[in-house]
Formats: structure tokens, sequence, C-alpha cells
């Protein structure tokens, strides 16, 4: 047995009388003969105290390490240090040693085995010095459905095919932990190939919720796809918009042309309009103004426009009767706002002029750094006509600008809501001073520095690209501080409006005004039957007086004009853009309700049937990308994309195509198959949930067993 480093090694007696005393080194004293006569020698003197027996450790080791063998080049002083490294740990001592060594923390090698436990021992690289140790541990593992996996004898493999980058393990659960560091680089060169091979369709049939890394693989793709324009679907936009920021959403649909909708038709809903403009439109709209840079005299979307003037020329009458609560109106944020002030403080942000697609990117800044959640986003249709001195104050005083109580004043119009302080842009340091003291239950801050962009910019480029997306991060910052500052951030709630949208683009100007007209932007205080013009009568839609509007996107004039005389930034008419604006609620946390489905329906065996899905959704956001995955189905067993949202706070039944309904076992105590399975999906585009089917769903198969080659049916 060699001696420990630091000793001085005794081998005969005449070593020990020629070294005893004579240095501050201990003594290593080898063989059981010499090792006796030491002993003595010092009992006889009263130092036998001092004496540390170490016996030899290689049985010691070769038991502990039992059934893998010592490595063959470790030496008799090796294995002495190793012996007594060990003997420092009272228990499980591999177990600490490992701990030690690899710096993790220790119950991740005392725990019990599990799926956590696993994918967080798999991420661990341990150096080639101490990987017999962790074989030795490997083998310690208790008895578990997981040993098998335990006990591999190639961790990184093992790793690599759970993530699905190499031959998949299908009988574990989804990798529950972000890709290891040491990984990332092979991960997202297999993801970035396997996108190139496949020309993206590996996106098609994804479930991207349970997927491992699903932010590199988002990531990856969204590489892809704006180098490849040609690869972006709407389905594949729409599966990796969770995963993606606002920016990136952008980018992306501007990599592609919008598609062209239909006009709107003039029975439509109001909710049907909503969808129209937001979802069909206003991306048409802004392919053609902002990326293609169409000329207006030559813009479909115009045209399109059109449309919904026509459907708003009808339908606004009918929208102004019904009550404030439950208008689609703009004014109903307000009876809103004071309905959330009865749960907790609110901080009302207004921000003057801005259209849905600025209030999505807002949005997007605001939840981009996940310290607020949204509660439910809302489009409206702004009060008519679209100018802050009439939308605005209807806004807060939740009346028509017919009332007898109308004026230019939105301290007066604010007051009539009976609670809480309205604070402008010059009084920003009183709004963070009574926030920091709970001073109110509503605190509104009137934000106009977004609209005055548009009447200072002389540049249309310029103002969108870059002064508008600043000027939205800004307000996003602000908000945020602002509930950071307040003392309960958790407590209160965010609610952003607005009074009107803008026009995108450069506009052109009307010359020749019709007599008798006074007028502002794009809207005239007066009636004329000049064609270029709509009217609204003051008696059919609740104004004070007769209105004159630009029915096409042209303007009477502005407060800013390009170096080329065209006009920015004008308001006032009835385009989608100007009259469509939204409402979003945010708060720290929001607690999501549990999602519903259930599946029903049957069919022949080995023919096509049908399959009932109802889902329930009890959020205050709709939900979106949704993944259907039944096990007992082949066609949905890796996950089916459904085109389906479901709006908030209602239940939706639709039907899905069996291509195959499956053939049940001679022996199968009944002809009902229980399903089994989950749905996938995002609230508003945002977090991701999941959902089990329930219990009792099943389909029923119509069969006819055969025994021995003969149909049952003969005998019928």
């Amino acid at each position: 047995m060699g001696c420990l480093p630091g000793y001085v090694a005794i081998t005969t007696e005449v070593e020990w009388f020629r070294s005893f005393g004579t240095g501050a080194s201990p003594y290593w004293v080898k063989g059981k003969r010499l090792c006796d006569w030491a002993i003595e020698w010092l009992r006889l003197r009263g130092q036998e105290q001092t004496v540390q027996i170490k016996q030899d450790p290689r049985p010691r080791l070769e038991a502990l390490f039992h059934p893998l063998l010592l490595p063959s080049e470790w030496n008799d002083a090796q294995l002495l240090a190793l012996s007594s490294k060990l003997d420092e740990y009272p228990e499980n001592p591999i177990a600490h040693f490992l701990a030690e060594v690899t710096n993790h923390d220790l119950q991740l090698w005392l725990g019990k085995p599990s799926i956590p436990h696993l994918a967080t021992w798999l991420a661990i690289q341990v150096s080639a010095t101490y990987q017999i140790f962790e074989q030795v541990w490997q083998r310690q593992v208790l008895a578990n459905p997981l040993t098998k996996y335990y006990q591999t004898p190639d961790k990184r493999s093992l790793l690599c095919r759970w993530l699905g980058i190499a031959q998949p393990v299908t009988e574990l659960e989804p990798y529950p932990l972000p890709i290891p560091h040491w990984l990332t680089d092979e991960f997202d060169q297999f993801w970035e190939q396997a996108l190139y091979r496949s020309d993206a369709s590996i996106l098609d049939n994804l479930i991207l919720a349970t997927q491992p890394g699903r932010e590199r693989i988002t990531a990856q793709a969204f590489k892809v796809l704006t180098n490849r324009p040609g690869l972006i679907t709407k389905a594949r936009e729409t599966k990796l918009s969770a995963y993606l920021t606002h920016q990136q959403k952008v980018e992306l649909s501007d990599r592609h042309p919008s598609a062209q909708p239909e006009p709107l038709p003039l029975h439509a809903s109001p909710q049907q309009a909503l969808t129209w403009v937001t979802e069909s439109y206003l991306p048409f709209r802004r392919w053609e103004v902002v990326i293609s840079e169409v000329s207006s005299n030559q813009r479909i979307s115009d045209h399109l426009a059109d449309s919904f003037v026509e459907w708003l020329l009808k339908h606004y009458p009918d929208l102004k009767e019904d009550s404030v609560k439950d208008s689609y109106l703009n004014y109903s944020v307000a009876s809103l706002v004071c309905h959330l002030c009865q749960e907790s403080p609110v901080l009302w942000v207004v921000v003057d002029g801005l259209g849905w697609l600025d209030h999505q990117e807002l949005l997007g800044y605001l939840i981009s750094q996940r310290q607020l959640t949204i509660e439910r986003s809302l489009p409206r249709f702004s009060i008519l006509p679209t100018v802050t001195k009439y939308a605005k104050w209807s806004l807060y005083s939740q009346l028509l600008p017919r009332h007898s109580s109308w004026v230019d004043d939105m301290n007066k119009a604010f007051s009539t809501i009976g609670m809480g302080e309205r604070y402008s842009d010059s009084r920003k340091a009183e709004l963070l001073r009574d926030l920091r003291t709970g001073k109110h239950r509503l605190y509104c801050w009137d934000n106009t520095q977004f609209d005055k962009l548009f009447h200072n910019a002389r540049d249309w480029k310029h103002l969108y690209k870059v002064e508008r997306q600043a000027s939205l991060k800004t307000i996003a910052a602000e908000i945020q501080s602002c509930v950071s500052e307040f003392p309960n951030p958790e407590q209160l709630q965010v609610v952003v409006a607005t009074d009107h949208g803008q026009l995108m683009g450069e506009l052109a100007q009307i010359i020749h005004c019709p007599d008798g007209l006074k007028v502002e932007g794009r809207v005239a205080i007066g009636k004329t039957d000049d064609p270029r013009f709509v009217v609204l009568e003051r008696g059919r839609y609740g104004l004070p007086n007769d209105f004159s509007l630009v029915r096409s996107s042209a303007s009477f004039g502005s407060y800013s004009y390009t170096t080329d005389k065209a006009i920015i930034g004008s308001h006032g008419g009835l385009f989608p853009e100007e009259v469509v604006v939204g409402v979003f609620v945010l708060r720290k946390f929001v607690t999501r309700q549990s999602v519903l489905i259930h599946c029903q329906g049957g069919g022949e065996a080995g023919k096509p049937g049908m399959l009932e899905v109802t889902i329930d959704n009890p959020n205050s956001v709709e939900l979106v990308n949704l993944c259907l995955r039944i096990k007992e189905l082949t066609t949905f067993k890796a996950g089916l994309p459904l085109e389906q949202s479901i709006p908030a706070n209602q239940r939706v039944s639709f039907n899905l195509a069996i291509p195959g309904c499956p053939e049940l076992p001679p022996d199968y105590p009944s002809d009902r198959l229980f399903l089994s399975g989950e749905l996938t999906f995002c609230f508003a585009q945002t977090e991701t949930g999941t959902a089990s089917l329930e219990a009792d769903s099943a389909i029923t198969i119509q069969q006819i067993f055969s025994s021995g080659g003969v149909n049952i049916d003969e005998f019928l």
C-alpha cells in the first residue's frame, strides 16, 4: 500500500528511530508487524492517542464499486487518497463526492427517480476523470420504471434522443427543462437543417406547446422563413406567433403579401365587422401602404374601406341605441373601468390616436418582458366623428356628443365618472406621486404624445418606422414604471384605451371644398350633396351638428405636410383604421380558468367517420393556435392543428372528419372506444395552455365481427 502525500514513510525500525521527532510531518508506518511495534512504543511513552490505523482501501473500494472494476491505472497511493476522501462522508459517499466534484446540489445525487430528476441529471456534464463514480451512482438508483434510462451507457445520446434530435424516445414525457447550454448549437443546427430539408413542412404537424426547446425551434423557424418568404403560410405564422415578439411577427408578416379580403358584407354583424377589420382588412391595408407603397389612386384597400364605410353608415344608428355597458362603441370602456375599480385600483391610460395595429404593437411591448399579463383585449368602434373633442369626450362621459352637456373640455367629461383623477402629460410627476401613496381608486393618464407625432411629422416613412415605434416603446416603459411605483403592483389593473385611430400613408388634399362647410382634417361641420362626401345627420347619428366626412382617403388639410405637400396623420373620417380601436386590460398576474374539451362521434370501422369537438373557454381572452392530439385516432395521434379560435367566455362546437375509424379487437367489451389526449392552445397569442380530454370522450364504432373467415351476417 502506498503512502499519502505529505507523510514520511516508515518501513523499518531503523527508519523510525532516524525520523521520529525530527520534523513536523506525520509518519506513515507500513506493515502490520511494524505498526504493532510502533503502537506499543508510543503506548509506553503515553503517545498512543496520536495513532490512526488505516486498512488497505482496495477491498473496500472494490465492494463499493461492484460490479464495476477499479481502473487498473489507479495505484495504491491514489486508492488510499480516494478512500480517505470518501471517509469524510458518513453516508452515501458516492453521491456526496459527485456533488462536490460537479458543483451541483447534493439533493440531485440523493433524489428519487422522476422525469424532472432524470432531465436534470442528463443535462449535467461529468468530466472523464469522474465518470466511473457516476457509473457507480447509476447502478445505485432505486428500482423504478425509469431505472433503465438512469442506467444508460451514453447520457448524451439518450438526451439527444429525448430532445428529438436523434432517434426519438417515445416512451418518455416531453423533456421538461430548457436545452442545456452545451447542446444548444447542435440543437439549433438540427432544426435549421430539418426546416430547410422539409421546406418548413416539419412545422405543420408539430405541437410546439409540448415540444422541448420550443423557443429555440421558433427562433430557427423565424430565421428560415424570413430567409425564404415563399415558405411562409398563415398556418405557420399562427403556430409560431405565441413565441415571437411583436416585432418578429410584423417582420414575418412583412415578408409575404397579405391575402386580399373580400369586401365587408352589408349584413355582417358588429362582431363580424370588427373581425373583418382586425384580421383581414388592416393586415392587407398595411401591406399596400407600408410595405408595397402602392400609390393612393391604385390601392385596392381604399375600395375595401368603402365597403366598411357603407356598413358603418347603415349600422351605427343602431349601435348607439345599445346600453353603454354592452355597447360595441368605444364609450363602453368607461363602464368597464368603473366595474374594474370595484375589484381593485385601476391605471387607465388613454393614448390619443392609437389605431388597432398600434394598439397591438404597444400590447406586444408591454407583455414582452413578462412583467404584465393580458387579461382581455377587445376591439371597439370609435364614437363618430373620429375627432378627439367628440370621441374622447364620449369615452370619458359615456354620453353621445349630441348630449347638451357636451363641451370641448376633457376634465369636465372625466368628472362625470365620479372618482379618481385625470393626469395630462404635463402632470406626470403628480401621477407618479399619487401612485406611490395609493391616493386614488382610479388614475387616468391622458397621453397625447403619440398623436402629436402625426401632427408634427413631415416624412411618413421615418414617422412610421422610427418615431412611431420609439414612442410606443416609451409609453410601454412608462406604464411599467407606473405599475412598479404602486405600493402593491399585483393589485393594480392597467387599462389601455384610445379615442380614435389614424389614416396610414401620405394623403391627397381636397382642393375644391364645397361652400358653407367648416373644415378640419377629414371632417366638416355642415351638409353637402357633393358625392365626395358622406353626411352624418345629427339626429340619426347622435351628433351636435350635421357633419360631412370625406369618403375617400383624402383630407381637407393637416397639421403638417411632407416636403412634397402630401398630408400625414389625418383623421376624422370613416375608414376602418380611423374607426376601429382597442381596449386591453393587464395585470401583474392573471389566473387562467381551466379549459374544457369533450369529443364524441363515430362511424363504421375502416371507413370515414365524424368527430364532434366541444371546447368551453371560461377565460376573458380568446384561445388561438389550437392543436388536438388523440392517442386512439391515427390522424390525431401526432397532433392536428385546428383553424378554429375560441372566443372569450364561450363554448364552441364543431365537427372534424375522421378519415378512417379504428377497428375494435374481437374481445372488446362494447362498441364505444374511449378517447384520451389533450388540446394545446395559446391565451390571446401569449402564454400557452393545455387541456386534457374529458374522461367520457368516446366514439361509437359500427363493426361487423367475423370468426374463422365466415361473416356473421351470413347467418342473419
